[in-house]
């Protein structure tokens, strides 16, 4: 167990994928008009507007294979991180749908780190993407950004 590992030094740690965001954001013409750095406060991660059309993200990490706080912290949990991940998306999912019918002129979108698991949960809803013009961004562990618009 390496004593110095915290969660949060992780590249797929869901601040660290919300700054590398909202960065993109900045450098592609938009105005960040709420950045949430704290996970565990209420409301969307990231919204922000270009050309009079809002955007609103939510955010997600992905799941640490080991405990990320209290006397474990560092040792292997028996959680999968994938069953975890599923469970993030889902939860993302649900926020986006609530504001989508809340302000239906809005754009709606996910933001993950790139990894299979998000990527698999993607396609399996491709088409209610197409339906609701739901978008996703995808960071890698470079830091590179790649946006997956229906």
């Amino acid at each position: 167990m390496d004593s110095e590992w915290t969660y949060e030094k992780e590249w797929f740690e869901e601040t660290n994928v919300s700054l590398k965001i909202k960065d993109y954001l900045k450098s592609s013409g938009y105005i960040v008009t709420k950045f949430n750095a704290d996970k565990t406060e209420k409301g969307h991660d990231i919204e922000a507007i270009k050309d009079t059309k809002k955007i609103i993200i939510e955010v997600k990490g992905y799941p640490s294979d080991k405990y990320v706080s209290g006397p474990n912290k560092g040792k292997r949990k028996p959680t999968n991180p994938r069953l975890q991940a599923a469970h993030w998306f889902a939860e993302a999912l649900f926020s986006l749908l609530q504001a989508k019918n809340e302000k239906p002129d809005i754009i709606i979108a996910f933001a993950f780190p790139k990894f299979e698991r998000y990527i698999n949960l993607l396609n399996s809803i491709k088409n209610i993407m197409r339906l609701l013009d739901l978008r996703c961004f995808f960071v890698d562990e470079k830091g590179n950004i790649e946006e997956k618009n229906p």
